[in-house]
């Protein structure tokens, strides 16, 4: 299968193009299809330039309100068509889906099957296992931790040491926990299925995503907005409190109390501390290198291209793919 006939690249803007029509995770112009993976900043690219131009904007139902709570707007009219998974959009060219991806609430995967049969899949950000592998031709896919030095330590581990770590900090007062939208909401429903009791304390913009988990089956426990006169109390007496902050606004947080970083970017340890009141949880919403290996091995394609637009290690993981499963792969842009 030559590259020109696959019906797949990626645009020199970050555009994942499918087929004709179709452009995901960031605007192209003439493409009259848009669709918005999840809600994470460098998947809606250009997604106010989609909604003027663009004659669909596909997205699932939680994506758009979560979107409404980030961006402002109103995206229950208008072009905007929320798909549930599973749920079929007729095009000229074919037949769109959106399956389920392991990430964050919403996430999706987009599979486009032309009018004459083959199976076109863009994986969108994903955690594997979790993600179910599409049974593609061609397959386009991130490939943020594509080096093979991105292993991290399995799952429960993670997530045991990181529930450990909160415990033993709030034995000595209040605690804070960085992360970006998704993962913060993650990191609550790990901490109440592990029974970690102690008041959470949100910001505006996390408790307004949380409610929206919750409305889409996260079970997140009991919290409290930042500006409530409980938090006021809970902060001036330094009781035991967790409170969730963005990753971005680490630098305005005014809170006298040790910080833990969530990030995907961590191999030596579960768990490191960095500092004296500082550390960081190799806690990702990302599959790391085996996990995008296994996604390929299950799916079978014929052709991967790996996403050179978005931060990662796509010609890496192009290399990698060829030389371990001698599939076909080529980063793009």
């Amino acid at each position: 299968m030559t590259l020109g006939a696959v019906g797949a690249s990626i645009s020199s803007s970050g555009a994942i193009l499918l087929g004709r029509r179709v452009a995901c995770d960031a605007h192209k112009d003439c493409r009259p299809v848009r669709v918005v993976t999840h809600a994470h900043y460098d998947h809606i690219l250009g997604l106010e330039r989609s909604l003027r131009y663009c004659r669909k904007v596909v997205m699932t139902p939680a994506t758009r309100d979560i979107l409404q709570v980030l961006r402002g707007v109103d995206l229950r009219i208008g072009k905007v068509s929320a798909l549930n998974y599973g749920e079929r959009l007729e095009l000229p060219d074919g037949v769109l889906e959106l399956r389920y991806a392991d990430h964050i609430i919403g996430s999706a995967q987009v599979l486009l099957e032309t009018e004459n049969g083959t199976r076109i899949a863009y994986t969108g950000d994903f955690k594997f296992p979790g993600t179910p592998a599409l049974d593609v031709d061609v397959l386009v896919m991130e490939a943020t931790y594509g080096a093979p030095n991105h292993v991290r330590p399995p799952r429960h581990i993670i997530e045991r040491m990181f529930t450990e770590l909160v415990e033993q900090q709030l034995s000595n007062g209040p605690v804070c926990i960085l992360g970006y939208h998704g993962k913060l909401q993650e990191v609550m429903q790990i901490l109440f299925d592990s029974e970690v009791w102690a008041p959470v304390i949100l910001p505006k913009k996390v408790l307004e995503v949380s409610k929206v988990c919750e409305r889409y089956g996260m079970r997140l426990g009991d919290y409290i907005a930042w500006n409530s006169e409980e938090a006021r109390e809970l902060i001036a007496r330094r009781q035991p409190y967790i409170a969730l902050h963005h990753i971005n606004s680490r630098s305005r947080i005014d809170v006298d109390a040790p910080r833990i970083y969530l990030t995907g970017w961590e191999f030596r340890a579960p768990v490191r501390k960095i500092s004296d009141r500082e550390y960081v949880v190799a806690l990702s919403d990302h599959a790391d290198f085996p996990g995008l290996l296994a996604y390929v091995e299950e799916a079978k394609p014929k052709l991967v291209i790996t996403d050179n637009y978005r931060e990662g290690y796509a010609k890496t993981f192009a290399r990698e793919l060829e030389r371990r499963l001698g599939i076909p792969a080529k980063p793009l842009p």
